[in-house]
């Protein structure tokens, strides 16, 4: 290695240009039995450190999501469900074209039919794309909310819930809410509104919100804040999780389920 490429590299590593430090003498290397301008080598330089950086970034973002597993959207089997989204609406919400226009994504349905795995796999893509995620489940939400207003913060954590591009809210109905709780949802979805994009599962209809919330007045302005940028879906068909025992031939005796319909 000569003395001027030497300088070059400890100056790359004061600047913090680690990656193209280590890089240089091979990519010098590899321009030299190449045509290329001086433009198209200081570009390919870039990437060197550019590349590793934004992938390291990435997974980051993934980590720091607080997502409970890694799903990819190729292993969602959509010709499981026996309606609600066709192949055309899931290549569109693959695309995450509703997140820059801070849309909601709603996925309504009994369990087992992998809604929480296609939120999971659009958030996944998204962190790999360069936005910040958070998730949580309905009721660990409100948990957190409730101790942060009995501590004198509820404001300052409202405020920090605005700032990710998509929060993820799993398992929204699971459980009635208190009225207190039900406020606490609201102000999640107040602060939300045209800030950023929410995606949420759900067992519910609309129409049982009212149930779920406790308070008529409290649904009907949640759904209206939720639903005014939103892309729903009432997924249909039979639990995912029955799939392997019905490859054996055993199926258990499951109690009847009420489908989600709008």
């Amino acid at each position: 290695m000569s003395v001027i490429v030497e300088t070059v590299e400890t100056r790359m590593r004061e600047l913090g240009l680690e990656f193209m430090a280590a890089g240089l003498e091979s990519f010098l290397e590899s321009q030299a039995r190449h045509d290329s301008t001086l433009a198209e080598s200081l570009a390919d330089l870039m990437e060197i450190e550019s590349i590793p950086r934004k992938e390291r970034a990435a997974r980051s973002r993934v980590k720091l999501s607080g997502m409970p597993a890694i799903k990819r959207l190729e292993d969602f089997e959509l010709d499981w469900l026996k309606g609600g989204m066709t192949r055309r609406q899931l290549a569109e919400l693959s695309s995450l074209a509703f997140l820059p226009r801070k849309e909601n994504l709603i996925l309504m349905g009994p369990s087992g039919l992998g809604k929480t795995h296609l939120m999971l796999a659009l958030a996944h893509k998204a962190c790999l794309t360069g936005y910040t995620v958070w998730y949580t489940s309905c009721i660990d939400l409100l948990e957190d909310l409730t101790r942060s207003r009995e501590q004198g913060r509820l404001k300052r954590r409202l405020t920090w819930i605005r700032k990710p591009h998509i929060i993820l809210i799993d398992e929204v109905g699971y459980e009635e809410l208190t009225k207190e709780q039900a406020n606490l949802f609201f102000q999640v979805v107040n602060a939300r509104y045209e800030h950023g994009s929410m995606i949420l599962t759900t067992n519910k209809s609309f129409g049982r919100w009212a149930e779920i919330l406790n308070d008529e007045a409290i649904a009907t302005a949640t759904l209206d804040r939720l639903l005014h940028h939103a892309h729903v879906f009432s997924l249909k068909g039979d639990s995912y999780r029955m799939k392997d025992r019905m490859k054996v031939g055993v199926v258990d005796l499951v109690e009847p389920h009420q489908e989600a319909e709008l």
